[in-house]
């Protein structure tokens, strides 16, 4: 086991700063469908990763084949029909289905092994593994709130207020297949959130809450909570992606079972959410990207600084820059990463 002697700083670029900067496509339909494509792709990714930020630390000169899955967050959607749209330069996105309540509540969950695009994924294990001994990631399961936007579109959040007792129908629902999914995956991989976040360690099962910043706490606490505690009930140790602010739901997430991991959007109290979901929950604060592009190495530096004053314990804080698109200067993620390693010290 390694030990650090500072926090850990992620940084992570989206597709477009990969096409407009080297020229690799990352965000594509051949990348997810073609594994062999993906493994070359990734390799290509570290080189030059390496060539213009090795000095500080990221990429390798002469990386080792990486045999990974992924699939973005669109999986589930994917599963039920969800029309999937790829752009160069852009992440998978998974257009909702609108579908009536009638509609949403004749569904039944799927043979996960059968059902495309999840059985193309397990083929692509399969290869995998008999190319090179093993295979890495796995498959983002999304969240039950963000299952069910997918599948009723917005008038979902109608339903909340109109018709509660469908609502938690098919967040139920949602719910059960995200656990079929972790349960058909991890026996494979060992992993349940390299494909969510990589600042998590990856043997637990992370989920992405990227829409419930558009709901109150207490509105969690009726329809997000339940479901939540049952996935982690059974997909044990679990992790929480949130995107944006943490500070409505904090107090709700504290109650979450079994949780060991939470990653909060910028924007959040880090001091108060860590005093709120105590030292023992592993903790990822995220630097907002707009800052990273538009801001000078010096704010962006002192951004860094506030996170960590915000951040004891260390010994379990991490900080993310991820999402940082075409036109992030060099220097931010050059001050970003030394701030860390200079300011961010483990005692």
């Amino acid at each position: 086991m390694t030990i650090k002697d500072h926090i850990t700083l992620g940084v992570g670029f989206y597709p477009d700063w990969w096409k407009q900067t080297h020229d690799i496509l990352v965000g594509n339909r051949e990348y997810y469908y073609d594994p062999d494509y993906r493994v070359e792709v990734v390799m290509v990714q570290q080189k030059a990763l390496y060539e213009q930020f090795g000095h500080v630390g990221l990429g390798d000169p002469d990386p080792a084949p990486r045999p990974l899955i992924t699939f973005g967050m669109v999986m589930l959607p994917a599963v039920f029909g969800c029309e999937i749209v790829y752009e160069e330069g852009a992440l998978p996105w998974a257009m909702p289905q609108n579908l009536s309540k009638e509609e949403c509540d004749r569904l039944t969950k799927p043979d996960l092994r059968t059902a495309e695009p999840m059985a193309t994924m397990l083929r692509q294990c399969d290869h995998l593994k008999s190319r090179y001994g093993v295979v890495v990631g796995d498959i983002n399961p999304t969240g039950v709130q963000n299952l069910a936007l997918k599948l009723r579109g917005d008038e979902f959040y109608i339903d909340y207020f109109e018709d509660p007792e469908f609502a938690h129908r098919l967040l139920k629902f949602c719910a059960e297949c995200i656990i079929d999914l972790w349960q058909l995956v991890y026996p494979i991989t060992g992993t349940g959130a390299l494909d969510t976040t990589p600042m998590c360690d990856p043997s637990i099962f992370c989920i992405p809450n990227c829409t419930v910043e558009q709901i109150s706490g207490d509105t969690y606490a009726e329809f997000g909570l339940p479901y939540d505690n049952l996935i982690a009930e059974q997909c044990r140790p679990f992790g929480i992606h949130h995107c944006g602010s943490l500070d409505p739901v904090v107090e709700q997430y504290a109650k979450v079972k079994n949780l060991v991991f939470v990653e909060a959007g910028f924007g959040t109290d880090f001091q108060h959410a860590r005093e709120v979901l105590g030292p023992a929950v592993a903790f990822n604060a995220r630097i907002s990207p707009v800052l990273m592009k538009n801001s000078g190495p010096e704010e962006v530096a002192a951004t860094v600084k506030d996170a960590i004053d915000q951040g004891a314990p260390l010994n379990n804080f991490s900080i993310d820059t991820v999402g940082l698109t075409f036109g992030v200067p060099d220097e931010n993620v050059v001050a970003a990463l030394t701030t860390a390693k200079q300011y961010g010290k483990i005692t």
